[in-house]
């Protein structure tokens, strides 16, 4: 049975670990997995100096402080998730730093998929910009080359609206701008864009006479933001 493991890798673990894995470097591979859940919740947590993870791990959920977990189970499994997360993350992130003997392929794969898990119950499901290879990769997989017309296309973007899915207006004006349907996908693959429906309780004047049942806006993401604070530059 063939199975793309990359289905169930978070996408962090895929960007740093996946190559290693592929030509053999189990070790660093386990290693680098549990350090992307290290990073994210240093980042988390504001810390940007060294401390130790065990004990960062410690504080964070005690008393109820720190982080909130994202818990696909609802939250009558909250502590059960605070417990795996904490007993997992010590077990593979302490071995796999500081003694890193008998890993083995099986598991290597085995940590990814923990540390996909760890990073999911952290929220961090995307890259960031930078491990998206920054504004001038991003331009490229869009195939846009002027900083202005990007920043054009992401200005397009953020809080442009219509009633449900009735979005004929929006594609005329996508083309408008000189950009395809294409790009205009390629934006949600990137993580840069995403869509949200809202009910229409108080709908804007112009729409008429039988107002929608929701309206459709497509808003920019963190990471979205963040590349237009970086073109505006």
């Amino acid at each position: 049975m063939d199975i793309d493991i990359t289905e169930y890798l978070n996408p962090k673990i895929e960007h740093h670990c996946l190559k290693l894995f592929e030509n053999g470097h189990y070790t660093e591979c386990a290693h680098t997995a549990m350090k992307q859940v290290e990073v994210v919740i240093n980042q988390k947590c504001g810390i940007d100096d060294f401390s130790p993870a065990g004990r960062t791990i410690d504080r964070i959920f005690s008393s109820g402080r720190g982080i909130r977990l994202r818990i696909p189970f609802g939250d009558k499994q909250a502590e059960n998730a605070k417990i795996l997360f904490k007993g997992a993350f010590k077990y593979y992130r302490n071995y796999t730093a500081h003694q890193q003997e008998n890993i083995t392929k099986q598991i290597s794969l085995r940590v990814m998929c923990i540390a996909s898990e760890l990073l999911d119950f952290l929220g961090a499901c995307y890259l960031n910009l930078e491990e998206l290879g920054g504004l001038e990769e991003i331009k490229n997989v869009l195939d846009i080359q002027d900083n202005q017309k990007l920043k054009e296309l992401l200005c397009l973007m953020d809080n442009y609206w219509f009633p449900e899915d009735i979005c004929d207006g929006f594609f005329e004006d996508l083309a408008n701008g000189g950009f395809s349907d294409e790009q205009y996908h390629k934006l949600f693959e990137l993580d840069l864009v995403y869509c949200e429906e809202i009910p229409c309780e108080n709908p804007p004047h112009d729409i008429d006479p039988d107002p929608p049942l929701y309206l459709t806006y497509f808003r920019l993401t963190d990471i979205g933001k963040q590349l237009l604070k970086e073109i505006r530059r």
